[in-house]
């Protein structure tokens, strides 16, 4: 009998976090990062963004075919080469090096197709 009460009590508890967490964040300004994929590397290199803060990446190819993956992060976008941007929104990880790879075989140096995504903890400003 405890467990069919504790249950609903959790829920509603684990909602509304996820619900109080949406709205404070929605405020926050996005960091967006605007991407180009070309035969055989991302640009820029190295996106640099802050832990916990919103993130938008528009993607585009600038020639063929990409994807854009970033595993730890379970983030795997497919980039059309029409050059119609598609875009990755997510919270700014923990600080920490995150390995960007293309997803897509898009030829001879397709395995050296690489980037980073460098998660930075945030700093305290003085008030």
């Amino acid at each position: 009998m405890r467990r069919i009460i504790l249950f609903p009590i959790g829920l509603a508890f684990a909602m509304t976090a996820l619900m109080w967490n949406s709205f404070v964040r929605a405020g926050d300004p996005v960091h967006e990062v605007q991407v180009v994929a070309t035969k055989f590397a991302f640009e820029p290199a190295t996106i640099e963004v802050t832990a916990g803060e919103p993130v938008r990446l528009a993607i585009r190819s600038a020639d063929v075919a990409h994807g854009f993956a970033i595993r730890k992060l379970k983030i795997d976008i497919q980039v059309p080469r029409s050059g119609e941007p598609v875009t990755a929104e997510f919270t700014a990880p923990p600080a920490g090096r995150y390995d960007i790879e293309c997803s897509e075989y898009c030829g001879r140096g397709h395995g050296q197709m690489k980037a980073a995504l460098v998660s930075v903890a945030p700093t305290r400003t003085a008030r």
